[in-house]
């Protein structure tokens, strides 16, 4: 069965008016920045979570962007459907395979969802990580955060968890581990700021 059907429109693009020349503009843009983000964030994460590349003491891990490339198919469709219609193709065939791939990777995305995050989470507490649910953010999106050394996951640091992320980051790509003092003045001095 094919995916892709390259015969002529009835309609040409250039008789369209100008909202439906704004919507497929507006799709091909969208379509395209969310294949390319899939495609440039899943192969950091999966080295990051398996710990491909170097050890760290500090870890921000997503399961759904794992995940993530099970949508890959229908954008990708969404992708050329736009792009058949500029050229001025019949796009019906690619969006009907395109809402198929969306349907079928959604209904694995959330069968799979559960499984991922448990090999996921067994991984990193077989390497020794810690959850550290102080600087994991309230929101369902938020990235899980995972501490080599638990002693560093502090209550006073949940006010400020985006510097905390950021400053174990710079320490990460320094491949030192900060002692608990460092720690506890970096989060002294920040929340002071704050308060000014």
């Amino acid at each position: 069965m094919p995916i892709l059907e390259w015969k002529k429109a009835d309609k040409k693009l250039s008789l369209a008016n100008v909202k439906e020349l704004a919507s497929v503009f507006f799709l091909l843009i969208v379509s395209g920045g969310l294949c390319y983000k899939i495609a440039l964030n899943f192969f950091p994460e999966v080295e990051t979570i398996f710990l491909v590349s170097r050890p760290q003491f500090f870890i921000k891990e997503q399961a759904t962007i794992q995940l993530s490339f099970l949508l890959l198919p229908c954008l990708f469709l969404t992708f050329l459907s736009t792009l058949q219609r500029f050229l001025g193709f019949d796009i019906k065939l690619t969006l009907i395979n395109a809402f198929k791939s969306a349907v079928v990777g959604l209904i694995v995305l959330l069968i799979l969802s559960i499984p991922t995050n448990l090999v996921i989470e067994s991984n990193l507490k077989s390497q020794g990580y810690t959850y550290c649910s102080w600087y994991t953010g309230p929101s369902l999106r938020a990235p899980d955060v995972w501490l080599k050394n638990n002693d560093l996951c502090l209550q006073d640091g949940s006010i400020i968890i985006s510097d905390i992320a950021d400053w174990f980051e710079m320490h990460n790509e320094k491949g030192i581990e900060p002692t608990l003092n460092e720690l506890e003045v970096f989060i002294q001095k920040t929340r002071a700021e704050y308060n000014r």
